[in-house]
């Protein structure tokens, strides 16, 4: 990996420099499931178990057994499904936090420039979630570019043809997934975190191109710096909305500080974190392919942890530690 690449990846079970990581979004910060700040060794107590257990944790045949058993109607789906099989598109909108050096250290002056589009560690630089979904043979083609303005730098809107086995239509059928990349500057971080548990919470739509009527957006994602781990808190839902959508965080540690309010105002997690992590574009373009072909969320997960095991250098048992299980 390039010598800019986040130091949270690094410091993930001892393969990098060995010291508490402070890239990839990851700061020692108050815990929202027990009301005070977990130190140094509580937060790699999970690693560490990692690190020893990782040869005798889950394997992938395991985690496939694990994924067959579950339901295939897996509670994510329903309402994404009945609009696929009526033939409109299974649209996901993914928002990212460009990585800011004021508030983490991206791991070099240029990754960690907050506007910067082109260079920045979770966007234009060579794992950043743009420049991994437009490499070559990612499945994904870009549709549209644009400016939408409300704090969002740029949205890229791409598409992917997917099976419609799990969808429940015909062999010869197939799915639309569109998926809408919003990038937001690094510096109005609260606004992207709003923007995502706004639309995870209330619903969303956007207008995809070549169309003029918005669409629903059935699946809502969030991939940068855990700001919550900085104190930041979601709001207090009184109630679930019968309008929320399943969500997921690509951030350090995401299940402990996000689940909790996503649950309670009604969206449901389908992947989230544990541990120290780096938010990078191949764990997200796994996501997306898991979820265009409707697949269970143990499938889903399975394919981000292979993700995160390949690029990663690690063993499956190990980088499955760092991905929750609902």
């Amino acid at each position: 990996m390039l010598s800019w690449a986040t130091p949270a990846e690094g410091a993930i079970l001892g393969r990098r420099a060995a010291k508490t990581p402070r890239g990839g979004g990851c700061h020692t910060g108050p815990s929202p499931a027990d009301g005070f700040a977990m130190n140094s060794f509580q937060r790699l107590l999970p690693l560490a178990a990692a690190a020893l257990l990782g040869p005798f944790a889950t394997t992938p045949a395991a985690a496939q057994s694990q994924a067959t058993a579950e339901d295939p109607s897996a509670s994510w789906r329903p309402r994404a499904e009945a609009d696929v099989r009526q033939g409109a598109p299974f649209v996901i909108r993914v928002v990212v936090a460009l990585c800011d050096n004021a508030l983490i250290d991206c791991g070099s002056e240029l990754a960690g420039r907050p506007s910067s589009l082109r260079h920045n560690l979770y966007w234009g630089a060579i794992f950043g979630a743009q420049r991994f979904l437009e490499r070559k043979r990612s499945q994904f083609t870009l549709l549209a570019v644009e400016q939408p303005g409300s704090g969002i730098l740029e949205r890229r809107i791409y598409e992917r043809t997917a099976p419609g086995k799990l969808w429940g239509l015909s062999p010869e059928k197939k799915v639309r997934q569109v998926v809408v990349l919003d990038a937001v500057d690094g510096k109005a971080i609260d606004h992207a975190v709003d923007s995502f548990y706004h639309a995870a919470t209330a619903g969303d739509a956007v207008v995809i191109p070549g169309g003029t009527t918005k669409r629903k957006v059935h699946v809502v994602g969030y991939v940068g710096h855990n700001r919550l781990m900085d104190g930041r808190r979601l709001p207090v839902a009184s109630r679930a909305s019968s309008h929320a959508t399943p969500s997921f965080v690509l951030a350090c540690e995401s299940d402990a500080y996000f689940s909790p309010g996503l649950k309670r105002a009604g969206s449901e997690p389908v992947v989230m974190t544990r541990a120290l992590m780096a938010p990078e574009g191949y764990v997200l373009a796994a996501v997306l392919r898991g979820l265009g072909d409707g697949k269970p969320r143990a499938e889903i997960r399975k394919g981000a942890v292979q993700a995160y095991a390949n690029w990663q250098k690690l063993s499956y048992g190990a980088a499955s530690w760092i991905f929750a299980k609902h």
